[in-house]
C-alpha cells in the first residue's frame, strides 16, 4: 500500500460487510417471471419457497433440473447441510452447471439466476466454517458481466435453526422487498448487510515478520511468474529456507539452447535439434518443448536470487492438489530441515471461457488448483506452528471477471477460508488472503495487457506487487480479506467510480398497499405524488447508496397513477436510475415506468434527485406570521377528501392572509410507516393537504396541488413525533396560489421544505392527483 515503482500508487481496499436497509423493490423479473424454478438444497425449504412465491403472484416449481424454458431460477444448494469439507466444495461446482444451463437463454434474451447460500448471512467474512462453498457470489458477479440482460442475486441467508417456512420467508421478502445489491446478506436477527470495499491503507511503520531466519515456507507456485518476484523480495529482507512448490519439471538446459536468448531463438534452436535427431515436431509439440525449457529457466534463476540473498530454497515438483503426494514431499521437507512455519499458496491456472462455452474439465482444472490446492495444503501443515498464511487471490473474486467464472469462485473461497483460518488461529498467526489486481507479468499476456489498458486498469509494476506483498506478512492486525490494484484504476475496478443505471421492481397489491382505498378519487384508489417521489428516492439510493437524496427537482408527472383493479391485478411498476452528474453534488435521473413482462412499458414519473454524502442544512429561518386568526371549519370532509390512513393534518393553530400554521403527523401514526424509509410521504401529504385548506381560506374553493418547484430534506425516513408545519404565502391570484411549506418539530429541528407550492382553484369539487415538481 502506498508503495512507489515508476509513479504508480498501489490502491489497498479491505472488504468490510455494512448494513443495507431493505428498500421495498423487487429484483425485476421475479414477479413477470413465465417459469421460475427452485432447484437444489433441502426439499423442505424448496417446497416452502415455492410455496411462499406462489402465493405472491410468482409462477415458481420446484425441479431437479433446469428446463430449456426457463427464465429465472433461485439455486438452494447453498442451504445443506455438509459432514464433509468435500461436499461443501461440490456445491460450487453444482451452482456452476445450473449457471451453464441457463447461459444460453438468460446472455441473450435475460431473466433471472438467484443463489442461496449459509455461510452466516455476511459471506463468510467473519470467519464460518461452511466457507468451502463460498464460491457462489463470485459466479453471480461474473454472470451478471457475461449476461448483461440478465438480472442477478447472491443471498447468505443464515439459517440459525430456523424453519422451511421462516427460511422461504426471509428469501421471498429480499427477492420482492430488498433493493439493488447484487451481495445481499440476511443474518437471523433480521439485519440487511452487503460487501463493501473500503480503503485501507497500511501505514508505513517498522513491524517484524512472523517469520525468522530459520523458519520453514512453504510456498506453491512460488518458483515462477509474480509469485517468484514476491518471494525473492522477501528473501532480501528476511532469508530464511524457501519450499518452492510447482508442476513444471526442473529439466537441465538443453546444450544447443545455451546461446537462444528469446522464445524465437529458443523454437528455432529447438527445431534444429529435433531435425538432427530426425524428429519431426508439431507446432504444438514445439511450443510446448520451448515452455519446458523456459521454464527450467525461471525455476533457476529464481532459486538463484533466494541463494543469493542468503536464504536456502529447495524445488519440489508436485501435484498440490495431490494430498498424499503432497504430505509425502512435506515429510521429506520436515526430516532435512523440521516443521513448517508459513504457507503462501501462489499457484494458478487460467483456462478462459465464457459460462456457456466452459466444461468440466476446464473448470476443474482452474477450481481445482485454488481450492483443493489449499485444502490439500491445511492438511499437510495441521500438525505444524504455523504463524504465517497468506492466499494469493483476485480482484476478479470481488469483482467477477468475464471468462474467469471457475478462477473467481476459486479465488472467493480462498478469501473466505482464509477468513476461517484467522478464526481458528487467532491474531497470532497472520492469515490474510490478497486480492491482486493484473501484475505487469505472469499470465497476463501482451493482449491482455492491451485489453486492461483499453479498460483505463493499470498493471501492477512486478517490483511495487513484491514490496506490497512483504508488507503484507508484516500486518498482523489489518483486515484478513483485502484487494490491492494499481493506481485510481483500483478503485474503478471496484465500484467506486460513478454509479451504474439500476432497476428496480415494484408491486402495488392490497397486502401491502391497504392504506390506498383512503386516497381514492371517484371510487379508484390513486398513488399521492408523495409516495412517489419515496419510490423515486428509493431508487436514487439504490443507484448510489453510498449518497443521501437531499433534493427532488424536476419532477414530472406523465401520467398520474390510478388503480383501476388494485384487488384483482396488481400493478406493477419499474424504476430506473442513472448518473447524470459528478462533482460536489450528484445529480441521478429517475423514471418510474407500467411493467410489461419484463420490459419498460409507458412512463409515469421523471424526477431529477440531488445526492450528497451528508443531509443539508436548511439555510432560512423558519417563517413567522404576526397575527393569526383561528380556524373555523372542518378539516377533512370538506375539501380534503382523504381517509383515515391519509389524514395526517391533526389541527391548525391558526391562518392568515400571508399563510398558516398547522400540526402534522407522518407515516408512523397513519400505519404505514413501512413505506417510509427516505423521506415521510405521509407528512409530506400532510403538508399539501394544508395547502389545500389554505388555498380554500384565500380563494374560498376548491383547488389541486399542481407543481412544487422543489423538495428539500434534512431527515431521513419517518418521524415519529407530531410536527409544527408553517406555510408562507409568496403569490396569489383569483386563480392560482404560492406558498412555501416548513416542516419542523417542537423543538424547530428541520425536517423538510416546500418550496414554491402551487395551486389552482377548480371549477367543481373533481379533484385529481397530479402535481408536479418543476425546475
Amino acid at each position: 500500500s502506498n508503495s512507489t515503482d515508476h509513479n504508480t500508487i498501489l490502491g489497498r481496499f479491505a472488504i468490510h460487510c455494512i448494513p443495507a436497509p431493505s428498500l421495498g423493490f423487487a429484483l425485476p423479473g421475479v414477479l413477470g417471471a413465465q417459469r421460475l424454478i427452485v432447484i437444489g438444497g433441502p426439499a423442505d425449504v424448496a417446497d416452502a419457497l415455492v410455496k411462499a412465491l406462489r402465493k405472491s403472484g410468482v409462477r415458481a416449481e420446484h425441479a431437479a433440473e433446469v428446463p430449456s424454458d426457463a427464465d429465472a431460477v433461485v439455486f438452494l444448494g447453498g442451504l445443506a447441510d455438509f459432514d464433509r469439507e468435500q461436499d461443501a466444495i461440490e456445491v460450487n461446482r453444482a451452482a456452476f452447471a445450473v449457471a451453464r444451463a441457463l447461459a444460453p437463454r438468460l446472455s441473450t434474451t435475460g431473466g433471472v439466476f438467484v443463489t442461496v447460500q449459509d455461510t452466516g448471512g455476511d459471506f463468510g467474512l467473519s470467519g464460518n466454517s461452511r466457507a468451502w462453498l463460498a464460491g457462489l457470489p463470485a459466479l453471480v458477479k461474473t454472470a451478471a458481466l457475461e449476461w448483461p440482460s440478465a438480472r442477478v442475486r447472491a443471498l447468505d441467508l443464515e439459517r440459525a435453526g430456523r424453519g422451511a417456512e421462516a427460511l422461504a420467508e426471509a428469501i421471498v421478502h429480499e427477492l420482492l422487498q430488498g433493493g439493488a445489491e447484487v451481495e445481499v446478506g440476511l443474518t437471523a436477527d433480521g439485519l440487511r448487510c452487503t460487501l463493501e470495499a473500503v480503503p485501507e491503507p497500511i501505514e508505513n511503520h517498522s513491524v517484524s515478520l512472523p517469520l525468522s531466519i530459520d523458519s520453514v515456507l512453504v510456498v506453491s507456485g512460488g518458483a515462477r511468474g509474480v509469485t517468484a518476484a514476491a518471494i525473492c523480495a522477501l528473501a532480501d529482507t528476511l532469508p530464511c529456507r524457501f519450499v518452492l512448490l510447482g508442476r513444471s519439471a526442473l529439466m537441465d538446459e538443453p546444450v544447443e539452447c545455451k546461446d537462444a536468448t528469446d522464445g524465437a531463438d529458443l523454437k528455432r534452436c529447438l527445431l534444429q535439434a529435433a531435425r538432427d535427431h530426425g524428429e519431426k515436431l508439431t507446432p504444438r509439440q514445439l511450443d510446448a518443448r520451448a515452455r519446458e525449457v523456459e521454464a527450467a529457466r525461471e525455476i533457476r534463476s529464481t532459486l538463484q536470487s533466494i541463494e543469493a540473498a542468503g536464504g536456502q530454497v529447495r524445488y519440489e515438483r508436485v501435484d498440490i492438489t495431490d494430498g498424499v503426494a503432497l504430505g509425502e514431499c512435506l515429510d521429506s521437507v520436515r526430516e532435512a530441515w523440521g516443521p513448517i512455519h508459513g504457507v503462501i499458496h501462489a499457484a494458478g491456472v487460467l483456462a478462459d471461457k465464457f459460462i456457456a462455452d466452459k466444461t468440466d474439465e476446464q473448470f476443474e482444472q482452474v477450481f481445482d488448483t485454488k481450492v483443493l490446492g489449499l485444502r490439500a495444503l491445511l492438511d499437510a501443515t495441521s500438525d505444524d506452528p504455523l504463524t504465517a498464511l497468506l492466499l494469493f487471490s483476485s480482484v476478479a473474486a470481488r469483482c467477477g471477471n468475464p471468462g474467469q467464472v471457475d478462477y473467481a469462485m476459486g479465488n472467493e473461497v480462498l478469501n473466505k477460508v482464509a477468513a476461517l483460518e484467522r478464526r481458528r488461529r487467532g491474531d497470532d498467526v497472520v492469515v490474510r488472503a490478497l486480492g491482486w489486481g493484473p501484475w505487469d507479468g505472469g499470465m497476463v499476456t501482451p493482449s491482455l495487457r492491451k485489453h486492461f489498458e483499453e479498460r483505463g486498469v493499470q498493471l501492477i509494476p512486478l517490483a511495487a506487487g513484491a514490496r506490497a506483498c512483504v508488507s503484507e506478512l508484516a500486518q498482523r492486525g489489518a483486515s484478513t480479506e483485502v484487494v490491492i490494484g494499481a493506481g485510481d484504476s483500483a478503485a474503478g475496478f471496484l465500484g467506486h467510480s460513478a454509479g451504474q443505471a439500476v432497476e428496480l421492481e415494484l408491486q402495488i397489491d392490497p397486502g401491502r398497499f391497504g392504506f390506498l382505498r383512503d386516497h381514492t378519487i371517484s371510487g379508484q384508489p390513486v398513488v399521492p405524488m408523495t409516495l412517489a417521489l419515496e419510490w423515486m428516492l428509493g431508487a436514487a439510493r439504490a443507484c448510489r447508496p453510498d449518497l443521501i437524496p437531499v433534493v427532488c427537482r424536476d419532477l414530472q408527472v406523465l401520467r398520474g397513477l390510478r388503480l383501476e383493479n388494485f384487488d384483482s391485478a396488481p400493478e406493477r411498476l419499474l424504476l430506473r436510475a442513472r448518473q447524470l452528474s459528478n462533482g460536489g453534488s450528484v445529480l441521478l435521473g429517475v423514471e418510474l415506468y407500467d411493467a410489461e413482462g419484463d420490459s419498460r412499458g409507458a412512463k409515469r414519473y421523471a424526477a431529477t434527485v440531488e445526492m450528497q454524502p451528508s443531509l443539508a442544512r436548511m439555510t432560512e429561518p423558519v417563517p413567522t406570521h404576526d397575527s393569526l386568526e383561528p380556524w373555523h371549519g372542518d378539516i377533512y370532509g370538506g375539501v380534503l377528501f382523504h381517509g383515515k390512513a391519509f389524514q395526517a393534518v391533526l389541527g391548525i393553530e391558526g391562518v392568515c392572509s400571508d399563510g398558516l400554521v398547522g400540526s402534522l403527523v407522518g407515516t408512523s401514526q397513519l400505519g404505514w410507516s413501512e413505506h417510509g424509509r427516505h423521506s415521510d410521504p405521509g407528512l409530506l401529504d400532510g403538508a399539501l393537504q394544508l395547502a389545500l385548506l389554505w388555498t380554500e381560506h384565500l380563494l374560498s374553493c376548491a383547488s389541486l396541488p399542481t407543481a412544487v418547484d422543489s423538495v428539500h430534506l434534512y431527515r431521513v425516513g419517518p418521524v415519529d413525533e407530531k410536527v409544527r408545519c408553517v406555510l408562507k404565502g409568496s403569490k396569489s391570484s383569483k386563480q392560482r396560489v404560492v406558498c412555501d411549506i416548513c416542516l419542523v418539530t417542537a423543538s424547530g429541528e428541520p425536517i423538510a421544505e416546500l418550496r414554491g407550492v402551487q395551486t389552482h382553484a377548480l371549477a367543481d369539487s373533481t379533484h385529481s392527483a397530479g402535481v408536479s415538481i418543476r425546475p
